[in-house]
């Protein structure tokens, strides 16, 4: 198994157009496919059902129930997926195919991936807005829109924007950080990463709130603006020269940040670190497509941060992906974003971030 890919029906849960991942797993598709195609090939044809906590004291005892909690099971296998409360609404399978499906209709949009995950505890989508165009020289990076859902809590529903670098597959963050505007707050609505104006490039719908994907599609926005913006960014980031010292100083900090102490001893030092001594192998060179967008430039420090994230980090091929789409790696690689950027604004090159 690769990815946490679920394999729960005897086949691995991911279906997928064009080159096939790395991994080589899936089913291959035509571009067009139909929704009902997808949900089939991508091990999406189930629903997510609940059922009352019950439990015995003892054989002679009679069975209770626990109030205010429901167990949620597949529809096809029966197996658990987790206990919640009765407050928790559940974003379907198929709901997040149709999510797509709907974008698609508008124009631009091309589901290219979908599947589920950790035995389905976790479904995601993700589709191509466009074909790109290059950063630096031959150096591509195209735009994905991904939706993911949890079933067993450990995520919110989330709709995102990522761009790909196409020469490695690596996963470049879009939105640096997650705010919540006064107003919504106040009213407990959507989380959302903000830019300037009416553009967003992650919405989060907690699971105590019920998910309206026209809502979501709506506060995403304009597409091409989101990706147009960050793009501008990106190509600034390739006009900034990095020297070793700040590279240094760039991956120390970047690895203490996500340090943690030994219980009653000084942090270690991370220059010390396998993480560190790679990190700075690949800024020198070593990562791939090092001979597109060069070595020496901020650009070419936050792709060796996504190739160490995406192909290196990690103890197993099974979690790498799924840490660098939902947990500590895209936690990494949105300090990376940060700290280049900040390195492009001590340059010159590129003005702080505004706060709308």
């Amino acid at each position: 198994m690769s990815h946490l890919i679920d394999t729960t029906t005897g086949r691995p849960a991911i279906a997928f157009v064009g080159a096939e991942p790395w991994h080589g797993l899936g089913q291959r598709l035509t571009a067009g496919a139909s929704l009902e195609t997808w949900r089939q090939e991508a091990g999406l044809a189930y629903s997510v059902e609940r059922a009352p906590v019950l439990f015995q004291r003892g054989e002679d005892r009679p069975i209770d129930t626990v109030k205010g909690r429901d167990v949620l099971y597949r529809s096809d296998t029966g197996a658990a997926l987790s206990v919640v409360s009765l407050g928790y609404n559940v974003v379907q399978p198929g709901e997040v195919l149709d999510f797509f499906g709907k974008l698609a209709q508008a124009g631009g949009f091309q589901l290219e991936t979908a599947g589920a995950l950790s035995q389905g505890r976790r479904v995601w989508g993700l589709a191509k807005v466009n074909d790109g165009a290059p950063v630096v020289g031959q150096d591509t990076v195209r735009p994905y829109l991904l939706l993911a859902t949890s079933y067993d809590g450990t995520m919110a529903t989330v709709a995102k924007f990522t761009a790909v670098r196409v020469v490695c597959n690596n996963t470049l963050t879009m939105a640096a950080g997650a705010a919540m505007t006064a107003g919504a707050a106040s009213m407990g609505q959507t989380e959302v990463d903000r830019i300037e104006g009416p553009v967003v490039q992650c919405v989060r719908v907690p699971h105590m709130r019920k998910f309206d994907a026209d809502a979501v599609r709506q506060q995403l926005g304009i597409v091409l603006t989101a990706w147009e913006r960050w793009f501008v960014e990106a190509r600034l980031l390739a006009q900034v020269d990095v020297t070793e010292s700040q590279a240094d100083a760039f991956v120390a900090g970047l690895l203490q940040s996500v340090q943690g102490a030994p219980k009653g001893k000084a942090l270690p030092d991370v220059r010390a670190s396998r993480g560190y001594k790679r990190l700075m192998s690949l800024f020198g060179g070593e990562q791939i497509g090092a001979d597109l967008c060069g070595t020496k430039s901020a650009w070419a420090l936050l792709n060796a941060v996504t190739d160490y994230v995406d192909h290196e980090r990690g103890r197993s091929n099974d979690t790498r992906m799924t840490s660098a789409w939902f947990g500590a790696g895209e936690g990494l690689k949105l300090n990376a974003w940060d700290a280049v950027r900040k390195l492009a604004v001590t340059a010159g090159a590129m003005e702080p971030a505004k706060v709308s």
